[in-house]
């Protein structure tokens, strides 16, 4: 039987789905708590795997260099030391404005370097003293705040989840009641700091929260937070996505901003690939090593050669370049990518490998922005490292996107192994293969029909586990159309996945004074009809407009009334803007639009400029009268304003504008649902 997803079903599905996906005070719990699979994860497995921590033992008991040199440069830091002061747990820390995160991070070294010390030498005294640092914070801490919450949490967070991973095998010191406290504290305190990312920042923000996320889910056995990171990291909206972040010349996007920052983003994503190669998946390896194609770019230009730089500007549209920043000093990140992509995979970096050598042995790292001591950790011979394929991993990372009438899937395939591509039909949910033995993690499905919603699953070869299940329409639902326009329309794109709309405007540049141009999706509408909707909190461009449309006829100037989200101030302090929700309306082809209400967003939805909760919209015809509101839950709502309803046959729907000529924006709606009375 074939399911095509029309108008009606269309509707019921938004109103079921809204009914179903309405968030709990920790909604990164409800798709892990869904998940149920048999997958485990390899333990230890974040930085360091059980090989790993093998090779170092053995080389630290001969004194082989390079590893014996850098064990001593790691033996004489003094959070390495069992004289070490803890500075003590508080109920909170935060950074802009400083509240005892120095004191977190010391103590977020100290676990991790005592751990690990424990680990290479067995001296169970190491391991008691960064057990009583993780114990003491998981008992104590309860918030995390200020500005800078994100780098707050992620940068020591990401040292004691790795103290945590650690301490897995310390017996009666680590206790599987220490163990769960401290998983509280991950799922509680860091990970409601972290859950959408940080696509308003520079892109070193996001791929600091990318590792530290794996980290927790590796830690916490949550696949489907595992997955959330993985995909991020290859096709978000933020600066830390992959070719976000290293352009394929290899710049990236803060070389214009300072070398420091640059090499902190850089080292971020290569912590996130070794935690995922020790999951047995190859994420160096993204984009024909993208990867080491920035650190290259990196470490050639700080050495002192010339390398070519384009003027830029990000996925906020804050930060923009007209030349590359003066070169500056390394920091201790080299050598991971030096001896994964040399000596694991015989990939020559040859730039990179003249600064690890430069550097060797690594040090400690500045605060605890990243974990140093690379000559130590990573140092290895020539060769293959099987050790972290030994047991097959499931596909993860499985992405869905519209490409013209097919869907194309990708995944970040497990060992190579040849996968087969699983599809059903959502109301049967009876899986069939579409494709079978692919081993480049990419597949075409165009075998799909237009309106109809599609499960898939990816399924590997030997007893392997397949990925979580991801859904997809193909094409528009029944009834809805898209349509860009304005004054420099630019192809837009949308895509339904059953739940939620994904729009991307490509550069539009909608002004409310003078109409600009924007991206819409679109349907029939009554004269006494409603449509709401929910837009997610995750999107990268401050300068963004996002909301819901009514128009009679869709060309440019088309009469119509737009409730939107912008940045209220008219983006004048691009860190903080001050976002409100306006009704605009424009009464004929030849007008402009013409404010009609406005209600200035404040906390909890914004936070520190910015919006950090979802917002709900709606629109309402009343007897040839519109009118428009907000909320915070889908229950109580604020008037924003009313006008006329444009004459003539009506659409109504989602609409997206980037507010810049030059960036696209992507936002995410769900929760929509068409009635008319």
């Amino acid at each position: 039987m074939r399911y095509p997803l029309t108008r009606r079903r269309f509707n019921t599905l938004a109103l079921f789905t809204g009914a179903a996906c309405v968030l709990p005070a920790r909604p990164w719990l409800l798709a892990a708590e869904a998940a149920t699979h048999p997958a485990k994860f390899l333990h230890p497995g974040l930085l360091h795997s059980r090989e790993d921590l093998a090779r170092m033992r053995t080389a630290i008991q001969s004194k082989q260099d390079p590893i014996y040199a850098g064990f001593k440069a790691f033996c004489d830091d003094p959070q390495s030391r069992l004289d070490y002061k803890p500075a003590g747990a508080s109920a909170e820390i935060g950074r802009n404005p400083s509240v005892r995160f120095l004191a977190f991070d010391g103590d977020a070294n100290a676990a991790y370097q005592c751990a690990l010390r424990w680990q290479l030498t067995g001296d169970r005294r190491y391991a008691e003293l960064a057990a009583r640092l993780l114990n003491d914070w998981a008992v104590t801490l309860q918030r995390i705040t200020g500005a800078d919450a994100i780098l707050c949490t992620t940068l020591g967070g990401f040292k004691m989840v790795n103290a945590a991973e650690l301490l897995r095998d310390a017996g009666p010191v680590w206790s599987p009641a220490d163990a769960e406290k401290f998983a509280a504290l991950l799922r509680e305190v860091f990970l409601p700091v972290i859950f959408n990312f940080a696509a308003f920042a520079n892109g070193n923000w996001d791929t600091a929260v990318i590792k530290l996320m794996l980290a927790i889910a590796v830690y916490t056995e949550d696949r489907a937070l595992f997955d959330r990171a993985l995909v991020y990291y290859l096709h978000g909206c933020g600066d830390g996505r992959l070719d976000h972040y290293i352009y394929p010349s290899g710049q990236c996007q803060e070389s214009g901003r300072d070398q420091q920052h640059t090499q902190l983003g850089l080292a971020h994503m290569g912590d996130a690939c070794e935690i995922a190669w020790h999951q047995g998946l190859d994420l160096y390896g993204a984009l024909d090593n993208r990867l080491a194609t920035g650190f290259e770019y990196t470490a050639r230009y700080n050495l002192g050669s010339d390398v070519a730089f384009a003027p830029d500007v990000d996925q906020t549209g804050k930060y923009r370049h007209k030349v590359i920043s003066p070169p500056g000093p390394f920091r201790p990140v080299f050598e991971q990518i030096f001896n994964h992509y040399a000596k694991r995979r015989g990939v020559p970096v040859p730039w990179t490998q003249k600064v690890a050598q430069k550097l060797r042995p690594e040090g400690v790292a500045f605060q605890s922005d990243h974990t140093g001591f690379g000559t130590l950790l990573y140092s290895r011979d020539a060769g293959p490292d099987t050790a972290a394929f030994a047991a097959a991993a499931m596909p993860a990372g499985l992405h869905v996107a519209p490409e013209g009438a097919a869907l194309r899937l990708t995944w970040i395939p497990p060992a190579s192994l040849p996968c087969t591509v699983a599809r059903a039909e959502y109301d049967s949910q009876k899986f069939t293969a579409v494709a079978r033995n692919i081993t480049t993690g990419s597949f075409l499905d165009s075998t799909v029909h237009p309106e109809r919603r599609y499960i898939y699953r990816i399924i590997p070869g030997g007893e392997a586990p397949s990925s979580l299940p991801i859904s997809a329409v193909a094409g528009l639902p029944s009834g809805w159309a898209a349509t860009t326009a304005g004054e420099h329309p630019q192809a837009g794109t949308a895509a339904f996945d059953g739940v939620a709309w994904q729009l991307s405007s490509g550069g539009s540049t909608l002004q409310p004074e003078t109409g600009g141009s924007l991206f819409s999706i679109h349907t029939e509408f009554t004269q006494h009809g409603m449509l709401t909707a929910r837009l997610r909190p995750l999107f990268a461009s401050q300068f963004l407009r996002a909301g819901l449309a009514l128009f009679s006829g869709t060309s440019a100037n088309t009469p119509c009334a737009l409730l939107l989200l912008h940045p209220g101030d008219g983006g004048t302090d691009i860190e903080h803007p001050a976002w409100s929700v306006s009704l605009y309306e424009r009464e004929s082809a030849t007008s402009a639009l013409q404010p009609r209400g406005d209600v200035p967003l404040s906390p909890p939805v914004i936070s520190w400029g910015r919006v950090s909760q979802p917002l709900w919209f709606r629109i309402e015809n009343k007897q040839s009268e519109l009118h428009a509101s907000i909320s915070t839950d889908g229950q109580a709502w604020t008037i924003v304003g009313s006008t006329t309803v444009p004459s003539g046959p009506l659409r109504a729907g989602l609409v997206l504008s980037s507010g810049l000529a030059d960036v696209s924006a992507e936002a995410a709606l769900d929760h929509v649902s068409v009635t008319s009375a």
